[in-house]
């Protein structure tokens, strides 16, 4: 197991070091070591610094925050519901954000938030979203309840969504807001950082002060409940810190789709089926991937840009076919 996580450590450095390399135009290493550590810098280290310190550099470390928050919110999620198939947004957070984002792209929002419109209905449509499923869930426990709940709420705000894009008056409008759909991290600054970076922090906290809890949920309700646990309070309490997780990371980047879903079944695979594990495992997996996932985004087809959404779909789903025809090829 160390041998796995020296590795998966030893990759993310050299992911961290090579990724800022790409871009609209490639920057060798030694160029923007250059940059950084010249004693004159003349006017086009001056240009590359400031195109790696400002551009590159808060892009990728929130590239890897999205890859961690998502991979331990699908853990959280396939948990929860005790299905293999969930992902972070099987709650319907996601359209809920998605619908506030496209509101304030197309109707403006509200003029003295100016920047802030976008993030700020994004996280009050996730708000919004999440609060009606806990409202329909009741104090029910059942798993089933939950998904079902979840995946009519994604059906309605998508569809809400789709009525705002049709009412649009722009077609600039429509692209910016079918770009944000399908996520971007363009435009991420330093700023955007530290929230993100609290929030994560305080989700990773949570899962290992519960992650023995979450191995007794696994052998399922009734058990857990002999076993002393209060299964509805740490239901709660998951769907809760997932929901605020995901609706910052929404809020800023866009709906990113099959990372939640993917990631955990990798960490798995390579760690085992334990939490504690997984909250070491699924980390790594999701920075490093999410990193070059980044990087494909921006370099296919430079110096235009993929969102990055289209490219975690069309890389994460044959992988997941895999995943599954792999661990259920002996069943019927």
């Amino acid at each position: 197991m160390k041998l796995k996580i020296v590795g998966l450590l030893i990759l993310l450095v050299i992911s961290l070091v090579i990724a800022p390399q790409f871009g609209a135009s490639f920057i060798p290493v030694w160029d923007m070591y250059q940059a950084f550590t010249s004693p004159v810098p003349t006017d086009e280290m001056n240009m590359l610094s400031t195109i790696v310190q400002d551009i590159r550099l808060p892009r990728l470390l929130y590239s890897v925050l999205t890859g961690i928050g998502l991979s331990l919110v699908g853990v959280l999620m396939q948990t929860v519901t005790r299905n293999a198939l969930a992902d972070p947004y099987v709650l319907g957070v996601s359209s809920g954000a998605s619908t506030g984002a496209v509101f304030a792209i197309i109707m403006g929002g509200l003029p003295f938030l100016a920047s802030y419109n976008v993030p700020f209905f994004a996280a009050l449509g996730a708000g919004i979203s999440i609060l009606l499923v806990l409202l329909c869930v009741g104090r029910s426990q059942s798993p089933v309840k939950l998904i079902l709940i979840g995946m009519g709420m994604t059906g309605i705000f998508s569809s809400i969504t789709m009525m705002i894009i049709y009412g649009a008056k722009h077609e600039a409008q429509v692209r910016s807001a079918m770009f944000w759909l399908l996520g971007s991290f363009a435009g991420i600054q330093w700023r955007d950082l530290p929230l993100t970076a609290i929030i994560i922090g305080l989700l990773m906290l949570y899962m290992y002060m519960y992650k023995q809890d979450f191995d007794v949920l696994l052998l399922g309700q009734q058990e857990a409940k002999q076993m002393g646990l209060s299964v509805k309070s740490l239901q709660l309490s998951m769907v809760i810190v997932s929901s605020v997780a995901i609706a910052t990371l929404v809020a800023k980047v866009g709906v990113v789709g099959f990372m939640g879903l993917i990631i955990p079944h990798l960490a798995r695979m390579v760690g085992g089926p334990k939490h504690g594990r997984l909250l070491i495992f699924a980390p790594l997996i999701g920075s490093i991937v999410m990193i070059w996932a980044d990087v494909l985004s921006r370099a296919m087809y430079s110096p235009e840009e993929i969102p990055i959404g289209v490219l975690t779909s069309l890389l994460g789903a044959p992988l997941f076919i895999w995943i599954i025809m792999t661990r259920y090829r002996h069943q019927g």
